[in-house]
């Protein structure tokens, strides 16, 4: 320790002496805010002028601790570098920087100080080369010290300042020399063995404690990253899981979804075909041409007239004149007479005359025709008569065939539209794919070990608590130094 420092200690002495004389005199006691200002005071003049030692009362003792970080004012611990607060990534990182600073502190002394700890082999080459390299650091930063003086001065002993073109030449070479200088005086600090110099040695132990908690703290780091990857992959297992169960699940409904719509239209598509042969039975249209007179047209099902259509089954034709008609079948042409169409005209103007002219008559079921024949066609009107007549017997046989066959397509029909055994299958297999219990329980499972992949795993809660009391131990105060006694 140096002399200044202990005349430092020992006038902090005398002053306590001269204190404590003071009070035991009856000087009177100082007010609390003047105690405190006074042992602030005090606790000061317990340290070294460059604030590295401290005296306890009895010897010397550091006022710094190992890592540097905090440093003691003479009360209680102040922190060298602002550690609060910062995340353990950012403190980890700033940890490394500082013992790459004390490497490079540590090896900028060694590179000047070879003769004392003799380095062997490549170390000793590097230290050459780290003091060769600092050595073109200083000098250029003397020239371009020099340089900003004369330009302030107005120049030293008549030098002019360096042309701007060569000033920022030096600034440039000056920049990555520094790079250099650090790069290398950090590796001198990191291969220096110990004990090599005690400055040095004192300066690489803070380098290495630092060194030491950012390696901690990187690892520490490391592990939670790690079992967050871990419980990452265990959440998107799960999550794929979870997802697999919800698809088997969406799948099976939609096909019975599909196998319910499959039925209906299959259903629908049967009552319609059924519908339909009901219909063909029911309308089988004119059907083949039997007969023909002027406008009218027998055929297999019907009579076709310029009035509409009669069925052909039940008819009835009579040709004869309009007397002896009306003496036959007088009820149906009172009826016809009452519709006082052309043909009922006519046939009254021949009843009242007494007429030869020829009339066909044609009754059925569904209503009656009166059609006058023209002169030259009575032969044709009586065999058109005869034909229908003939036909109509053809025909009633024909109709109960299709009543037949009309009886059983609505049988058909009504079985088919009333069968829902498919649609019905399909609607139950339907419901109890959503109410599978075995397709529920394992959605519901998959959730839960979705649930539990997500939270924080027991190692992961291990990795984190160290990296926290890392931190804590790292930035936590030391405890404060004592007097000794």
């Amino acid at each position: 320790m140096s002399p200044n420092d202990h005349a430092t200690a020992a006038s902090a002495e005398t002053g306590e002496t001269a204190g404590r004389a003071a009070a035991g005199s009856g000087g009177g006691v100082p007010s609390d805010g003047k105690a405190e200002v006074q042992a602030s005071g005090q606790a000061r003049r317990l340290l070294s002028r460059d604030g590295s030692w401290w005296w306890n009362g009895r010897r010397w003792i550091p006022a710094t601790t190992e890592d540097g970080l905090w440093k003691w004012d003479g009360g209680r611990w102040r922190p060298s570098v602002n550690l609060e607060g910062r995340r353990p990534e950012d403190l980890a990182a700033t940890l490394a920087v500082l013992a790459e600073d004390r490497y490079a502190e540590a090896g900028a002394y060694l590179a000047i100080r070879v003769g004392d700890w003799q380095p062997e082999g490549g170390l000793q080459d590097l230290a050459d080369q780290a003091r060769e390299v600092g050595e073109r650091l200083r000098r250029i930063e003397d020239a371009l010290s020099s340089d900003g003086q004369a330009a302030r001065g107005g120049g030293i002993l008549g030098r002019r300042g360096v042309p701007y073109g060569d000033r920022r030449q030096l600034e440039e070479e000056r920049d990555a020399l520094r790079s250099e200088y650090r790069a290398l005086t950090a590796r001198v600090g990191r291969e220096a063995p110990q004990p090599s110099v005690k400055e040095a040695d004192d300066i690489l132990g803070a380098a290495r404690a630092l060194d030491e908690r950012a390696a901690l703290l990187t690892n520490g780091l490391a592990e939670v990253d790690e079992a967050e990857r871990m419980r990452a992959d265990s959440a998107v297992a799960a999550q794929k899981a979870l997802a697999a169960a919800e698809e088997a699940r969406l799948k099976a409904l939609q096909e019975a979804r599909r196998a319910v719509e499959a039925a209906e239209a299959g259903h629908a598509w049967a009552v319609a075909e059924a519908r339909g042969r009901l219909r063909s039975v029911l309308t089988p249209g004119s059907g083949e041409l039997k007969a023909g007179l002027g406008l009218l047209r027998l055929h297999a099902t019907l009579l076709e007239t310029p009035n509409g259509r009669l069925p052909a089954a039940g008819l009835s034709a009579y040709a004869d004149t309009a007397p002896q008609l009306w003496r036959e079948h007088r009820n149906t042409l009172s009826d016809l007479v009452l519709l006082e169409t052309p043909e009922a005209e006519n046939f009254l103007t021949a009843l009242s005359e007494g007429s030869a002219t020829l009339f066909l008559l044609i009754t059925g079921s569904t209503g009656a025709l009166l059609w006058a024949s023209p002169p030259g066609q009575e032969k044709g009107a009586k065999r058109f008569a005869a034909v229908v007549t003939e036909h109509s017997r053809e025909a009633i046989a024909a109709r109960h065939e299709r009543e037949a066959r009309a009886r059983k397509a609505e049988n058909e029909l009504e079985a088919v539209t009333r069968d829902r055994s498919g649609i019905e299958g399909s609607e139950a297999e339907l419901a109890r794919i959503e109410a599978d219990a075995s397709l529920l329980g394992e959605i519901d499972e998959a959730k839960q070990r979705l649930e539990r992949a997500r939270a924080d795993t027991p190692d992961l809660v291990d990795a984190r608590r160290k990296v926290q009391e890392l931190v804590r131990k790292v930035t936590a105060s030391p405890e404060p130094l004592q007097v000794a006694r």
